[in-house]
C-alpha cells in the first residue's frame, strides 16, 4: 500500500479519496471502539519503530536523537495516550435546555465527524505535524489522507509504512509526491482541509477548501517576537531564547524569530549570548540539525549579515547558529527567518516597541520577558498573536492542554488534545419531542392566537 500512492497522479489521488469516502459512508468509523482500536494499533506500532524514526529524522534533517525523540516520537505518543484516555468523555453529548413553547422535549448537542480529511504536512517536524492532526481527525471519526513533505523522504517513507500497518486503506493512508500530487489532492472534495506550512501555499489550500465549501485549518507561522523589558533578568533570557531558537536549527514555527530589547541592555545581552553559544553549541556541532536542502540554506545565509557572530563553522547543509544586531528595516526583519539566525533589534521606549510590533503581521507566538506587570498588560492588550509565553519561549506550544494555532497571517483554527477533536468535528444539535398535544402550535385558524402569543412570549 505505501508504494501504491508514492508520486501519485491525479487518478491515483481520486482513487484514494473515493476509497475513503466510501469507507466513511459505510459508518465503519462511527463507533468509538473502532477509533480507539485503530489508535491503539498506531500507538503500539510507533513505539516499536522509535529507533527507525529517529534514524529517518537524522537522515532527513540531521536531527539529534534527543530532539527527534522529544519533539516528534514522544510528543505524539503522549498525545495518543491523552486522547485514548479522554475520548469517550470528550465526545459525550451535552444536554441543552428548551424554551417553554416546544415542551415537552429533550435536546442535546452531539459531536459528529465531517467525513474525509486531508492533512498536508511540512518537512521541519515531519512526524509530529503529520500525525498530530491525523490522530485528531481519526479520533473525531473521520477518514484521513496524509500528504507528507517530499523534503523529508526517509521519514515520509517510514510514515507511509506505519500508517499502512496500523489502519485499513479506507480509514487512513499516506500519499507521497511533490507539488503535482498536492494539486491533485486539492482537487478532491474532501470534507476538511488541514495545512501546516508557509503563507503562499496556505492561500492555495484555503482557495481549494473554499471551492469545496469545506472548513480549512491553516497553521502558518510568522515573525514571533521576543521582547525583553528593562526589568528582566538577562541571563535566563539569553539561555531560554537561545535554546528555543536553535532547537531544530531554528526551523520551528513557534521559535522566537527576533529579539527586541532596550538599547542599554544590548551589550550585556550580546556578551552573555556569545558566552552561552560558544560554551554550548560551538563544541557540539553534532547536536545541531541541518537545513533540508541548499535553497533553504542559501536563503538563511542571504538574511544574515556578513559580520554576524556565529558559534562554530558551517558544514554543508548544517549552518552554525549565528546572531547579529540589525536595524528594524533590514532584510532579516522583513520575512520569517525559519533557520539558525537570530536578529537583534533595540528600542528606546517601551511604548515604541509595543506600537511597532503591534503594526507587524500577527505572529504565531508572542514572547515577553519582564517583571513589570504594567508592561506585560500593555503588550498583551495591544499585540495580537496566536499564543503567548511570558518569561520563556515555546512552552505554551508543548502543553497538550492548550490549543495550538495562529491568528490572521499566522493561520486560523486550533488543534492538540481536546481542541483537535473539536476542530475535526462539528456540533450537531438534536431535539426529541413526544407524541403529546402541542400546546403552542402555530397553525390556522390564527384568530386571536397572535395576541395571546405576543402576550405570553414577550
Amino acid at each position: 500500500m505505501p508504494d501504491l500512492f508514492k508520486g501519485a497522479n491525479h487518478s491515483k489521488c481520486q482513487e484514494a479519496f473515493e476509497i475513503q469516502r466510501d469507507f466513511f459512508a459505510q459508518g465503519t468509523t462511527l463507533p468509538i471502539d473502532f477509533r480507539e482500536a485503530a489508535l491503539n494499533r498506531l500507538l503500539e506500532n510507533l513505539g516499536e519503530r522509535e529507533d527507525e524514526f529517529l534514524d529517518c529524522l537524522n537522515s532527513d534533517l540531521g536531527k539529534p536523537a534527543l530532539e527527534g525523540w522529544l519533539s516528534e516520537v514522544h510528543f505524539i505518543r503522549t498525545e495518543l495516550r491523552l486522547i485514548l484516555s479522554k475520548l469517550e468523555t470528550w465526545l459525550r453529548p451535552v444536554r441543552a435546555g428548551n424554551p417553554f413553547f416546544i415542551q415537552p422535549a429533550r435536546s442535546y448537542i452531539a459531536r459528529e465527524p465531517f467525513g474525509t480529511a486531508l492533512v498536508i504536512a511540512p518537512w521541519n517536524y515531519p512526524l509530529q505535524l503529520a500525525l498530530g492532526p491525523a490522530i485528531a481527525a481519526i479520533a473525531a471519526g473521520n477518514c484521513v489522507t496524509i500528504k507528507p513533505s517530499e523534503h523529508s523522504p526517509a521519514t515520509s517513507d517510514a510514515l507511509a509504512r506505519l500508517i499502512a500497518d496500523s489502519f485499513q486503506p479506507g480509514h487512513a493512508t499516506v500519499i507521497q509526491g511533490g507539488s503535482e500530487t498536492s494539486t491533485a489532492l486539492l482537487d478532491q472534495p474532501y470534507n476538511h482541509f488541514f495545512f501546516t506550512g508557509g503563507e503562499r501555499v496556505g492561500r492555495i489550500v484555503a482557495a481549494a477548501a473554499a471551492r469545496h465549501l469545506a472548513p480549512c485549518v491553516l497553521e502558518l507561522g510568522g515573525k514571533c517576537p521576543a521582547i525583553i523589558h528593562e526589568s528582566a533578568a538577562i541571563e535566563p533570557c539569553v539561555e531560554r531564547i537561545a535554546t528555543g531558537k536553535f532547537f531544530n536549527a531554528g526551523q520551528t514555527c513557534l521559535a522566537p524569530d527576533f529579539v527586541a530589547l532596550p538599547e542599554p541592555l544590548l551589550e550585556p545581552f550580546l556578551s552573555q549570548l556569545e558566552s552561552f553559544m560558544l560554551a554550548t553549541y560551538a563544541p557540539h556541532p553534532e547536536d545541531l540539525a541541518h537545513c533540508p536542502h541548499e535553497a533553504h540554506r542559501d536563503r538563511i545565509l542571504s538574511l544574515a549579515p556578513s559580520d554576524a557572530h556565529q558559534a562554530g563553522t558551517d558544514d554543508g547543509l548544517r549552518l552554525a547558529p549565528r546572531w547579529a544586531r540589525v536595524e528594524w528595516d533590514s532584510p532579516a526583519m522583513r520575512e520569517e527567518i525559519f533557520g539558525p539566525f537570530l536578529p537583534i533589534v533595540t528600542y528606546t521606549d517601551p511604548e515604541e516597541v509595543i506600537g511597532r510590533i503591534a503594526k507587524m503581521p500577527s505572529p504565531l507566538a508572542l514572547y515577553i520577558f519582564t517583571r513589570d506587570q504594567e508592561f506585560e498588560r500593555k503588550a498583551l492588550a495591544r499585540i495580537s498573536s496566536g499564543s503567548v509565553c511570558i518569561n520563556d519561549v515555546m512552552k505554551q506550544g508543548i502543553n497538550l492542554q492548550l490549543p495550538f494555532g495562529g491568528v490572521g497571517p499566522s493561520g486560523h483554527g486550533r488543534y492538540r488534545g481536546k481542541h483537535g477533536i473539536e476542530t475535526f468535528s462539528y456540533t450537531r444539535p438534536v431535539t426529541r419531542r413526544f407524541f403529546l398535544p402541542d400546546l403552542f402550535a402555530a397553525k390556522p385558524p390564527y384568530a386571536d392566537l397572535f395576541a395571546r402569543l405576543r402576550r405570553w412570549m414577550k
